[in-house]
């Protein structure tokens, strides 16, 4: 072997042999990292096993927190007529009952009383009573009178109770739904009245299936009205009726008859001798006069609008106006000749180009020029109420204007059958005339006069 080769395998063994050593380096280390990662592991399993000693101070006070026990709302009661229904309350806060069917339902009839009681009686309470939206009965009482409740028809109830004491302390609300079916109750202004007067009858709680008649021997067919949740009926009486006569009226509501016996007193009446130009006479008082009052003011007299426009108290047209309160009703010879007819208003006697108001709100009938009664507007007030004015100068509105009360409607004048400046004034019910000086110093019996 040459000397070369001897160099290279002597060359090739020192380098296999370093190999070797390097990899068993090399696996040393190996063994190494894993026995250090597996003690560690071991390590940290004791440790989540060790149990540690609790503090005195988390130990107590885990002990002493109180375990929270739910505090019920006292639950209330609603009595009518001897039944209870029991009502339970909701906090402030949460969801109300959003119909009458989710709430609890009494019926209640005239003369009965709810009362309202406590498992546990509060600080306050206050009770509302709805219809529509629109509250009708509010108090801080426990009780509810059927005359607290104004017509037919369920009325939603919520009473607000405060607790600041006891098991429950804040608020709570209690909510229910009260039926009120009562029987028709009509009542009448009076029973005795001066001829030429108005009677009201005002009927509550009556039902839209109940029909209503009508009888009586008064020269009169009345109408039956809704106002303010209620029925009225307004009855003139004539001062054509005969005096001191006993006249009758019945009311037939379903299978009920309501009769009142009215009395018309004996009242005297003036007459008045009239003296007037026999000209005007002769041009004011003719055919053609009464042909034009049968074609225009006659077919306004049964008009009756269902809706009521006047507003509170009816005022005298004029201001400072020359009043005789005679005037109305008086019988009248004109120029010595008796009439057939009598003085169904008052002359207000005042100074030519006086302002003349409307009497009350309402809707112009007519506003024009007859023969007879000059310059003439008639203002329907609603349920055939009607004012009327004469012999005016000149006119400020026209026929189909609404009017408001106080409104200028035209001036003091002399045209038409007139002897001089004056302001005819009126009121009547359909065709039948009633006192004006009554009308506005005492207003509508039932209505204006509550």
């Amino acid at each position: 072997m040459s000397q070369d080769n001897r160099n290279f395998s002597q060359l090739k063994k020192k380098k296999n042999k370093f190999i070797g050593i390097i990899l068993l380096f090399g696996v040393v280390i190996l063994c190494c990292l894993l026995i250090w990662f597996t003690g560690k592991r071991i390590n940290n399993d004791r440790n989540d096993n060790v149990q540690l000693p609790e503090t005195p101070s988390s130990s107590a006070s885990q002990s002493n927190t109180p375990v929270p026990v739910p505090v019920s709302i006292p639950k209330a009661t609603l009595e009518v007529d001897g039944i209870d229904y029991v009502l339970s309350g909701l906090r402030v806060g949460e969801v109300v009952p959003v119909s009458s069917d989710d709430t609890l339902k009494a019926g209640i009839g005239k003369g009965s009383v709810a009362h309202l009681s406590f498992e546990v009686q509060p600080d306050s309470y206050n009770v509302t009573l709805f219809k529509d939206n629109e509250t009708v009965f509010s108090g801080k009482t426990s009780v509810i009178f059927s005359d607290e409740i104004p017509d037919d028809g369920e009325y939603h109830g919520v009473c607000e109770a405060q607790w600041s004491q006891g098991e429950f302390i804040g608020s709570a609300n209690y909510y229910f739904t009260i039926s009120a079916d009562f029987p028709a109750l009509p009542a009448i202004s009076s029973t005795e009245t001066n001829p030429g007067e108005l009677i009201v009858l005002r009927i509550k709680y009556l039902n839209p299936q109940e029909t209503v008649e009508i009888e009586t021997d008064l020269d009169f067919k009345p109408n039956l009205f809704e106002y303010n949740q209620e029925h009225v009926i307004l009855l003139p009486v004539s001062y054509l009726n005969k005096y001191d006569k006993v006249y009758s009226f019945k009311l037939l509501i379903g299978e009920e008859t309501f009769s009142y016996a009215i009395k018309v007193n004996d009242k005297e009446f003036v007459t008045q001798q009239l003296t007037i130009d026999t000209k005007i006479a002769a041009e004011t008082r003719n055919d053609k006069s009464a042909k034009e009052v049968k074609e225009k003011i006659d077919p306004l007299r049964p008009v009756c609008d269902d809706e009521a426009y006047w507003e509170g108290d009816f005022i005298m047209p004029v201001e400072g106006g020359r009043v005789r309160e005679y005037d109305f009703g008086k019988r009248r010879h004109v120029n010595g000749a008796p009439t057939s007819y009598r003085h169904n208003g008052l002359d207000i006697g005042h100074d030519l180009g006086v302002p003349v108001m409307a009497s009350n709100t309402g809707r112009i009938l007519i506003a024009d020029y007859m023969i007879g009664t000059g310059n003439t507007v008639i203002i329907e007030h609603g349920f055939g109420l009607k004012t009327w004015y004469y012999h005016m100068d000149e006119l400020n509105v026209k026929t189909g204007d609404m009017v408001k009360k106080g409104d200028i409607i035209g001036k003091v004048g002399t045209t038409g059958f007139s002897t001089g400046p004056h302001l005819h004034f009126s009121s009547s019910i359909n065709w039948v005339y009633v006192n004006p000086i009554t009308l506005i110093n005492e207003g509508i019996p039932l209505i204006t006069t509550e």
